[in-house]
């Protein structure tokens, strides 16, 4: 092989010389986590555009937004992923909470929590108060900021308190659907129950509309988006993520990703969501009930995954790609108000046939079980197919391929495209040459990264051929992925007599 020169050239003069030139990189890949929702009033960002976030969450967003208060909840779960964040206009119409104080409650301090139980307020009610100064203490608590645990500020929360004569209403700051499906407020919590249960009437008036997705997303960057937090979980939008989604995973892209959301609702009404949908690239984490809204869902759950399926990581860390996920707490998350508000084995049992990922919530966390997409049945059989099924499958096949495209571009560009008939040369590329070098990458991905098994079958089946265009060549391979170890069954035969006893019989 003849040593060729970008810089030395021919000198007759003698001395020693050198010249610097890189070589092939390492695999590197970036990778960003896109969080959509409404800003609020008083916000200063600009909308409609994906940006980097900004950590003067109440100045940028808005106080109170629900896109700054999930970029919150994302950060506390998994702070240095790549956030970067599409604010959207405010649209729709606010939910609302009545809280009427039909009587009064005993003299004392007494405890309601509001979207979580980790947001615990309090009232002092006194003998010289009536039902009106009880309601105005009420809305009063719900204004107080709040502080997560583990964070270091204190922010405006989502929804504002304002009280006429003896009725507290809260009214959520961002207009939508978003909030419609979580109980806001409760007066139990972790087996803690205040005497205001007693006394109070509650009634909720849901929220309408949404934005545009399909607009919203025209406004994003060409970055790697891998994964997208979504607070929308309607058929409308989701299907527009879905769409957008799809050109990102197109041959032109090659910028695979999916789409998060949180869903609460009994096994039969969650079901009912998931088998309408199939899709590989969507994933539906659910809980029959959540002290935090379905947003707050996404978002908590969705850092999570975005933390394991990392393609930034280096070869050498990604097998935890092909790992189980089972017990993988979801930080941020408390779960239902009450605990034994949770889906039966069963049910979950039911919900992965249905696209649904159940999680566990259980002593006041909530914890993965098994991550599946909704993909569920082939389009063009509708028959039932498991190609795509744990989330853990698409993702090995993206990073896969992410690594031969480094690895085989990067060692094949500006050669000559030649047939094997030709002798080995540098600086030339026949098709027995780029099949040697697909099979170095996928031993990497094998023998390095433990992500796919089986390199000899794969060499064997790999096909790479001369196209009819005399600058291309194609390319057929399968891979084979390393699979999540999820299920062990167990056959135990009791009864028998031991064969040594039967011996000795």
């Amino acid at each position: 092989m003849t040593i060729s020169f970008d810089q030395i050239g021919t000198v007759r003069t003698p001395g020693y010389r050198n010249e610097f030139s890189l070589g092939n990189p390492p695999f590197s890949q970036s990778m960003q986590v896109l969080i959509p929702g409404p800003v609020a009033a008083g916000a200063t960002v600009q909308t409609g555009v994906s940006q980097r976030i900004r950590d003067d969450i109440e100045t940028a967003y808005g106080p109170g937004s629900l896109l700054g208060t999930m970029l919150n909840y994302a950060r506390l779960a998994r702070p240095y992923l790549d956030y970067r964040v599409l604010p959207l206009a405010d649209s729709g119409t606010k939910a609302k909470l009545d809280v009427k104080v039909d009587t009064l409650p005993p003299p004392g301090t007494w405890p309601f929590w509001l979207f979580g139980n980790n947001r615990r307020r309090q009232i002092t009610v006194t003998a010289a108060d009536t039902v009106n100064t009880v309601a105005a203490k009420i809305s009063a608590a719900v204004n107080l900021r709040v502080t997560l645990p583990g964070d270091s500020k204190s922010l405006v929360d989502i929804a504002i308190g304002t009280a006429t004569t003896d009725t507290a209403t809260i009214t959520a700051r961002n207009g939508g659907t978003m909030l419609n499906s979580t109980t806001w407020l409760s007066f139990k919590s972790r087996g803690e129950t205040s005497p205001l249960a007693a006394c109070c009437t509650l009634t909720f008036t849901a929220g309408t509309g949404g934005p545009d997705m399909a607009a919203a997303l025209a406004g994003v960057g060409t970055g790697y988006f891998a994964w997208v937090l979504s607070p929308y979980r309607d058929a409308t939008s989701l299907t527009a993520i879905d769409a957008w989604l799809e050109e990102q995973w197109g041959p032109l892209a090659m910028r695979y990703g999916w789409a998060v959301a949180g869903i609460t609702g009994s096994q039969a009404s969650v079901a009912a969501i998931g088998d309408a949908m199939n899709d590989r690239k969507r994933v539906l984490a659910a809980l029959k009930s959540s002290s935090e809204p379905e947003p707050f869902i996404a978002a908590c759950f969705g850092a999570e995954l975005a933390f394991v399926f990392d393609f930034a990581r280096s070869i050498t860390d990604v097998q935890i790609f092909a790992r189980g996920l089972t017990g993988r707490e979801v930080k941020g998350l408390t779960g239902p108000w009450e605990t034994d508000d949770v889906y039966s084995e069963p049910q979950r049992n039911l919900l992965y046939y249905d696209g649904i990922s159940p999680q566990d919530a259980k002593e006041g966390k909530v914890y993965m079980e098994r991550v599946i997409t909704t993909f569920q049945r082939r389009a063009s059989t509708g028959l039932e197919d498991i190609s795509y099924l744990d989330i853990n499958g698409p993702c090995i096949d993206a990073y896969a391929v992410q690594y031969q495209r480094h690895y085989v571009w990067n060692t094949h560009q500006n050669t000559t495209l030649v047939s094997d008939a030709e002798d080995f040369a540098d600086g030339q590329t026949r098709p027995q040459d780029l099949h040697k070098t697909f099979v170095a990458a996928y031993t990497d991905l094998n023998q390095r990264g433990r992500i796919v098994q089986d390199v000899v079958s794969y060499e064997q089946r790999l096909r790479v051929e001369l196209s009819g265009d005399p600058v291309r060549a194609n390319v057929e391979q399968r891979i084979y992925r390393a699979n999540p170890l999820y299920i062990i069954a167990t056959k135990s035969i009791v009864g028998e007599l031991a064969p040594a006893a039967q011996l000795a019989a």
